[in-house]
């Protein structure tokens, strides 16, 4: 038995990565493994006649036996429950391995009959020993300052978004071709796509192609995509490409392949946005800038302090020109912390997108348990419907393709970056009027101006508990049907009969329980200031009733 082990504490890579990297007409899953029991931590190749034990979490290549034959030393290695067997046979030979191991929760890989042993090893070993270095030892040995592992993930999770945003396959390159990032694969990926994951670069005979048609020589020269036609002589699918740039330099490429679904109607807005966030993730790390600055970039800008101009600059946007905060909320999802945290990163890799495609200084990032997206250099007459555009863009995606539900809050322009921070508050208030109407998706300041002051007020008058009449607050406590009822007329303009619809009443009734009211209260409802006062209270008993 031979095995390349990893340390019981390291990165553990899905069975179905190494699948991917296989290829399908090299190994197929005919059955997989059981929800606790997809990780690979080694691959083990085992003799069919050896009996030596093998952990969990191991990958077993199968060899000196095909099909049914395979079945003896299936039944040994059933006991010590590893993550897979890999058997040489098809599905019609492998149907009894398949029903022996279906109880267990280990997976069965059918093997092609043509593939050398030696090569399943060599891919599945690279795949294993590739997430082992990114956790221990950082991939990107030319980019300095934070982990390499974190620029990987960045790279990936852009690379998946994208993916997902515009029903394609993606693959980031670096300036010398070599392969950062992909998405997950799946049947319709072409030879090219194929070919650059296993050899982590892009094949020298399709680069030649690309490098001849001219498609380099774009990408270098400008920030828009390029579309290159489908080549069926040469086993290429239809393909959109874009040049990675930051300033003159060229920090790399996507690649966008075709899938099975024709790809989004706004696929080139999309590669605009994934580069331009691409270059900022490669930049950043190059820089050496720490997580902790990136994650306080937002709270920097929205601060109001001279620390804006320093990060303003530093971010490469201009601190006198107009800006405007826009928060996403998913705060109402049913999830546990991880699981809410790992939605709300989804969110900010779809928002950063779609943000850098609209303005290239855009910044995107947590803010307590929003989500916020500082869009700078504003026009303040054109841009709000832009901006409303860009944003039920980002909602409508994140309903689409992340399958959950989430509020945004647009707020005001302000003529200067800095100002900013004046606004946090009015643009949360947004958000909390919205929790009332989770049917309403994106609103603007302006939408609930009103409703915001109207709470802003009660708030206001909720935490000066001096301000309250006495004859007032002892109707709320002792009498709550005739405070309702006093409430309802003024808010129908002591409309009786309206008031008497609205609470299913007698009108003798309404009279009744409004002179009670002010005999209680020693009101006098001619009086414009009491009866102000009365509507004012009445309204901030109710209010804290509800939040209580």
């Amino acid at each position: 038995m031979k095995a390349l082990e990893i340390d019981d504490d390291g990165v553990v890579t899905l069975l179905s990565d190494v699948l991917e990297d296989l290829g399908v007409h090299n190994a197929r899953l005919l059955l997989a493994p059981a929800e606790d029991n997809r990780n690979v931590r080694e691959t083990v190749i085992v003799d069919a006649e050896d009996d030596d034990a093998i952990r969990p979490g191991a990958l077993v290549m199968l060899i000196g036996a095909r099909g049914r034959a395979a079945l003896p030393a299936l039944r040994r290695i059933v006991a010590d429950r590893p993550t897979a067997v890999a058997v040489k046979g098809n599905e019609r030979e492998l149907e009894a391995a398949a029903e022996l191991l279906r109880p267990t929760g280990i997976g069965l890989v059918a093997v092609a009959p043509g593939l050398r042993w030696d090569k399943f090893e060599s891919i599945a070993l690279d795949r294993v020993r590739e997430n082992d270095v990114l956790e221990n030892d950082g991939r990107f040995s030319d980019v300095p300052g934070e982990s390499a592992t974190s620029v990987h993930r960045d790279l990936f999770a852009i690379a998946q978004t994208t993916a997902t945003l515009t029903n394609g396959h993606v693959v980031i390159e670096d300036p010398g071709n070599k392969v950062l990032a992909y998405s997950p694969a799946s049947n319709d990926v072409d030879e090219l796509r194929r070919l650059s994951i296993l050899a982590r670069r892009g094949p020298e005979k399709y680069q030649k192609l690309l490098k001849e048609s001219g498609v380099y020589k774009h990408l270098q020269a400008t920030e828009a995509p390029v579309h290159v036609e489908a080549n069926l002589d040469a086993g290429l699918r239809e393909r959109v490409a874009i040049g990675i740039h930051a300033g003159s330099r060229v920090m790399g490429y996507i690649w966008l392949q075709e899938g099975a679904e024709p790809l989004a109607a706004n696929t080139d807005r999309i590669m605009v946005g994934a580069a331009r966030h691409a270059a900022i993730e490669l930049v950043r790390h190059r820089n050496e800038q720490s997580q902790s600055m990136r994650e306080d970039r937002v709270s920097s800008l929205l601060s109001g302090t001279a620390q804006v101009h320093s990060q303003a600059q530093s971010a490469g946007i201009d601190p006198s020109k107009p800006a405007a905060l826009v928060l996403i909320s998913a705060g109402g999802l049913s999830q546990s912390a991880a699981g809410l945290q790992l939605r709300r990163g989804e969110l900010s890799k779809v928002a950063s997108i779609h943000a850098a495609a609209y303005r290239p200084g855009a910044v995107v990032g947590a803010l307590g348990m929003e989500t916020a997206i500082i869009l700078p250099d504003l026009d303040p007459l054109k841009s709000l419907p832009a901006i409303n555009r860009l944003v039920n863009t980002i909602v409508r995606d994140a309903t689409t393709h992340l399958h959950f539900q989430v509020q945004a809050a647009v707020g005001p322009i302000v003529p200067r970056l800095d100002a900013l921070h004046a606004t946090l508050d009015h643009v949360r208030s947004v958000l909390k009027v919205m929790e009332a109407t989770p049917e309403v998706r994106v609103a603007s300041y302006s939408d609930v101006e009103t409703t915001v002051l109207t709470r802003e007020l009660l708030e206001l008058l909720e935490s000066r508990t001096t301000l309250r009449h006495a004859g007032i607050t002892r109707l709320c406590s002792r009498y709550p049907e005739f405070a309702l009822t006093l409430l309802t007329y003024l808010e129908f303009f002591g409309d009786v009969n309206r008031c008497a619809e609205e609470l299913a009443v007698h009108r003798n009734t309404v009279h009744y329980r409004l002179r009670r009211a002010c005999e209680v209260a020693g009101l006098d409802l001619q009086s414009a200031d009491e009866r102000l006062l009365a509507h004012l209270q009445i309204r901030l008993w109710t209010y804290a009733g509800t939040k209580g």
